[in-house]
């Protein structure tokens, strides 16, 4: 297991974890998927940080052939036994072979990294897929900076990162993605920023 306190919490607390997000993507704006599968030149996907496959099911299901990346290996057990190529890496630390994706999908995963390695990681995966490759991110609303505990992992705390609209927008064309779409999401109390970006 890591010693990362986070990848810990997912390890520890998967089943839980999944459980709590079954409305979540049961009630996901079917519009954002569908923006995502309209700007994918191709049905490549990389799921960056892909939890418990949730979308990555969803996004199956719409015919894209979807590789999950996630740093837990409960997780990536998860996504195994849904039948999808699981690769267990801290996504700082990839290795595919260059434009081997149309897309990724890095859904609430970039918020569990500081803003300067959310950067470099969407600066370095930004070489994963083609001039003209979609980018999805889905980031927490808000202003808030460092460790949650929360009630469904109670013994365990995760680093979080939130996000402005403006300041995730400011940070993808950083890396070197043009900006799209945007679609926010709030299932219950959270504000979700949903944005598409493209390779230029």
């Amino acid at each position: 297991m890591s010693d990362n306190p986070t990848f810990q919490a997912y390890d520890r607390y998967a089943d839980v974890y999944d459980q709590e997000v079954v409305d979540f993507w049961e009630q996901f704006p079917t519009e954002f998927i569908q923006a995502f599968q309209e700007q994918a030149p191709g049905n490549r996907v990389l799921n960056l940080g892909s939890g418990s496959g949730r979308d990555a099911v969803l996004l199956r299901q719409l015919g894209f052939e979807v590789t999950c990346v996630d740093a837990s290996a409960a997780m990536v057990d998860m996504t195994r036994m849904l039948g999808f190529t699981s690769v267990q890496a801290d996504f700082r630390t990839l290795d595919f072979t260059p434009e081997s994706f149309d897309g990724i999908w890095a859904y609430t995963s970039l918020i569990h990294i500081p803003k300067s390695e959310a950067e470099e990681v969407l600066r370095s995966v930004r070489g994963l897929i083609p001039a003209g490759g979609v980018l999805a991110l889905g980031v927490i609303q808000g202003d808030h900076d460092g460790m949650v505990t929360r009630d469904s992992m109670p013994d365990e705390a995760r680093y979080f990162k939130f996000y402005t609209a403006d300041e995730l927008r400011g940070m993808a064309e950083s890396a070197g993605y043009e900006f799209v779409y945007a679609k926010d999401y709030q299932p219950r109390n959270s504000v979700y920023l949903n944005h598409l970006y493209v390779k230029p």
